[in-house]
């Protein structure tokens, strides 16, 4: 039996109903304020895939589309999108460390300013760890 949801257009609502079969049940009234014109919605689903398909989608050049590593911006932008590849992987609060590394890169606080000695700079250690130093 399929979950499906709905949308009404009187309160601009949305609710899940189980529902045995492909049709929609006659009795179908919205929860919020009983309107009986509601409209299934289409709905937004997940795909799994195998780690060695996430590892494969992750080599793929394509994945490196519009990256300018010399840009932090950039950089978080593609290690936000590494981390939705990741999923699980990547920890629940990976967006959040790459909004933090960026903001630091951008207030210049990451520690990877080049020395007065002229030698290279010494990227930090959370640049490091995700591999971007």
């Amino acid at each position: 039996m399929p979950i499906y949801e709905y949308q009404c257009p009187a309160c601009s609502g949305t609710f899940q109903k189980l529902v045995r079969g492909f049709s929609d049940p006659p009795d179908l009234v919205c929860p919020r304020c009983g309107n009986h014109q509601v409209r299934r919605a289409v709905s937004r689903f997940a795909t799994l895939k195998s780690e060695d398909a996430r590892m494969e989608a992750m080599a793929d050049p394509a994945s490196f589309a519009g990256l300018d590593e010399n840009d932090p911006r950039s950089v978080a932008r593609w290690a936000k999108r590494m981390g939705k590849e990741l999923g699980e992987d990547a920890g629940e609060d990976w967006e959040q460390m790459v909004d933090q590394m960026l903001e630091e890169e951008m207030s210049g606080e990451a520690g990877d300013e080049t020395p007065e000695d002229g030698s290279p700079p010494k990227p930090s250690k959370k640049a490091t760890d995700l591999g971007w130093g």
